[in-house]
């Protein structure tokens, strides 16, 4: 742990590129990844998952790196929440919903290196592909986005998948992470333009349409139209004690490589997943 810790000191004071084998041509970014992180699937490609909970627990597996740490706005040391037993939905934040899945365990608490997202892309040497960014952050995706703006409005992640809240819905006090007041305004003026929405794992209790209300792609298909559905939330108030988190996809106007896998399907296979396209088709 001594070396990592230093590892972390030093990509954060020198920001030293990563060295890849000269094969590698694209990277994925797995951040918040559980122990199930995005993976290469071709010798090419070269997957990164960022885990500081249970980053030990991830199955050694070829063109993948495990870094062990967290990641938000700004480099620094914090205290971590670990949520349920198998530390799933761990944060640096305070869930708002009492569940299962956001009980600390056992009070328990971890330390742990955070890096800001504009350190972590930037250790990516330029003659390498940012291909696909994926965050899961409990709640800090919109902070580390934001705080990343200039190197991402350049196009360096050409692909994203965030996760978003609806409807208003806080999962984590004290944070900004709403689709329509925070992410979407973001990722526009970013050059991103918004390619599917998913309405996270399906549950008994939250099953159907409900999680995308906010973004019901069966009527609204355009820019004008999300804007016009998202100034209906302009003012509305702030809700906690229930999650109503779900995902964005992304595509910025410079991509040049096509789509990556969004999901391995080992992420939720017995589950029925409700993906809703902008062209009102769902699969």
């Amino acid at each position: 742990m001594r070396s990592l810790g230093l590892l972390l000191y030093a990509v954060a004071r020198a920001r030293a590129d990563l060295v890849f084998d000269p094969s590698v041509e694209r990277v994925i970014v797995n951040v918040g990844s559980n122990t199930q992180p995005s993976l290469s699937h071709d010798p090419q490609t070269v997957a990164i998952a960022v885990e500081p909970m249970v980053g030990c627990r991830i199955r050694e597996q070829r063109n993948l790196h495990v870094l062990h740490a967290a990641v938000a706005a700004n480099n620094t040391l914090a205290f971590m929440q670990w949520y349920n037993k198998f530390g799933e939905s761990s944060s640096l934040g305070t869930a708002t919903e009492k569940a299962d899945y956001t009980t600390r365990y056992r009070g328990k608490r971890k330390i742990v290196n955070v890096i800001s997202l504009t350190t972590l892309v930037e250790s990516i040497p330029l003659t390498v592909k940012l291909w696909y960014l994926k965050t899961d952050m409990q709640g800090f995706d919109f902070d580390a986005l934001r705080s990343a703006s200039n190197i991402l409005k350049t196009g360096r992640a050409q692909y994203v998948m965030s996760e978003v809240w609806w409807d208003r819905y806080q999962s984590y006090a004290g944070q900004n992470n709403d689709f329509c007041l925070h992410q979407y305004p973001l990722m526009r003026a970013l050059g991103y333009e918004l390619v599917d929405v998913e309405n996270g794992y399906q549950s008994n209790k939250y099953h159907g349409i409900e999680r995308l209300k906010t973004l019901d792609t069966k009527q609204i298909r355009s820019h004008e139209e999300i804007l016009k559905m998202c100034s209906l939330q302009t003012d509305a108030p702030e809700k906690q004690g229930k999650c109503n988190e779900g995902d964005a996809y992304w595509k910025h106007a410079s991509a040049t490589l096509p789509p990556p896998r969004w999901r391995e399907q080992s992420e939720n296979p017995k589950r029925r997943r409700l993906v809703a396209r902008l062209d009102g088709s769902f699969y």
